[in-house]
């Protein structure tokens, strides 16, 4: 019984150990490739390499085809208060102090006043950022239709703290009819009735 209760204690410090303690982190964030995943490794080097997938692997090597979708990802990105929760999440990785922070947004949208409102938002949630964090965020004009995201993250932090500002972010409202916004096509706009005219 003994033995018993030491393999159950012995596994519970392993868990515990592999959520709580600093752990090095690698976020890579990359929609022209299809990737978005984090490599999470213990500092001493116990257990294996955990990989944490937002999207597929099979997906992996082609452009993201929903940030590809011009009229959808224009849609989606004009989410209320999109670019507050991105900040927020972002800013939380930036206060775990990481070695490299890097996030590049590019926009080539149909519509002109998408790409102004789009970066309108974005250049006014970092605006009260600190100097340093400013310096890593870039938005700039992509070649190929739509847009593109591309972060990298290196830092050392327990998962735990990774995963809340993971899960945070991924429950927020904005976050959500993000996704709504990008399963679903955007219907199109009706044109105003013709004026008719007696004779």
């Amino acid at each position: 019984m003994y033995l018993l209760f030491w393999a159950a204690g012995s596994a519970l410090l392993v868990v515990l150990a592999l959520v709580f303690a600093p752990a090095r982190a690698k976020i890579l964030i990359d929609t022209p490739t299809s990737t978005a995943r984090a490599e999470i490794r213990l500092l001493w080097g116990l257990g294996p390499t955990m990989f944490a997938r937002a999207l597929p692997r099979d997906a992996a090597g082609a452009p993201l085809a929903a940030f590809s979708d011009v009229a959808r990802i224009g849609h989606a990105l004009m989410t209320p208060s999109l670019a507050d929760a991105a900040y927020t999440a972002v800013r939380r990785l930036f206060d775990l102090k990481p070695a490299v922070s890097r996030l590049e947004l590019g926009l080539n949208l149909a519509d002109s006043a998408q790409n102004l409102v789009v970066q309108t938002a974005a250049q006014a949630a970092i605006a009260v950022a600190p100097g340093a964090l400013r310096d890593s965020v870039r938005l700039y004009k992509c070649e190929p239709p739509g847009a593109e995201l591309i972060g990298e993250f290196k830092l050392i932090a327990p998962p735990l703290a990774l995963s809340a500002i993971y899960n945070d972010f991924k429950k927020s409202r904005p976050a959500r009819e993000f996704r709504r916004r990008l399963k679903s096509k955007p219907r199109p706009v009706k044109k105003p009735p013709k004026e008719v005219r007696a004779a």
